[in-house]
């Protein structure tokens, strides 16, 4: 129980990663607040999952690439279920095509989704930490930041800017008892992979030093681990759980 009566908010929380981490938070102890885009089914499941562990449990359908929807996002949290200790900015989507390709449209809806929204709904949460001089938000980039990416450029633009966001924010959040962290998962085996060809996905696992993907629920105890009293002395940090792909 290491986030026992702990409120954490999780951007993308009903599958995935994001809907592991909200399992295992909420197994610890935490009371739960996500967002998810139109994805009905697995979020009533996870919901469902986690008011059966007695937890307080909040569920919004909504499109965070908006300002509107990130502060809507929080004030709902602190309305229903209590002010945040955690955040978790997990929130993705990912356009698999060549750079010369890409439009605009994709360009600003990849940045909204992951840098923006990882922004203003930290801003909010933020505000909310300063007045307890407490907290942990934690922020889901890539490994891709290291190693690059082809035929995912603004993906990797916008992870690249959450990893930077990172070590800024952590070295004014210090400060006040709020740490922040970052990990940067290798492959996961969930949706964003979805409409990939199976021998990009296959060439891809022969040069992972373990030779598969990770499953979510292998990546969420990086998150626990930085949202929890154990990670107490991680500031501005990158953790990758890769399978070894990527040695950072």
């Amino acid at each position: 129980m290491k986030l026992l009566n702990k409120n954490a908010i999780i951007t993308g929380g009903s599958r995935g990663i994001g809907g592991a981490i909200s399992k295992l938070f909420a197994k610890e102890g935490a009371n739960i607040s996500y967002c998810h885009f139109n994805d009905e089914k697995n979020a009533n499941e996870t919901k469902n999952f986690i008011e059966s562990l007695g937890r307080k449990c909040l569920s919004l359908n909504l499109d965070i690439s908006s300002k509107k929807n990130c502060d809507l996002l929080v004030s709902k949290t602190i309305e229903e279920i209590g002010s945040p200790d955690i955040l978790v900015n997990n929130a993705g989507i990912i356009y698999v095509r060549p750079f010369e390709q890409a439009t605009e449209e994709e360009f600003d809806k990849t940045i909204n989704v992951h840098l923006k929204s990882t922004f203003f709904i930290t801003q909010n949460c933020y505000k909310e930490m300063l007045k307890k001089k407490s907290g942990k938000i934690i922020n889901i980039s890539s490994q891709l930041v290291f190693s690059g990416g082809p035929n995912r450029t603004d993906y990797c633009a916008a992870k690249g800017g959450i990893f930077a966001f990172t070590r800024a924010l952590s070295l004014e959040a210090i400060e006040n008892n709020i740490h922040v962290n970052n990990i940067a998962p290798g492959v996961a085996q969930t949706n964003l992979l979805d409409g990939i060809d199976q021998k990009v996905l296959d060439d891809a696992k022969s040069i992972i030093p373990m030779k598969r993907f990770a499953n979510p629920e292998e990546i969420a105890p990086t998150a626990l681990l930085l949202a929890s009293e154990d990670g107490s002395f991680y500031c501005g940090a990158t953790l990758s759980p890769n399978g070894g792909e990527v040695m950072v």
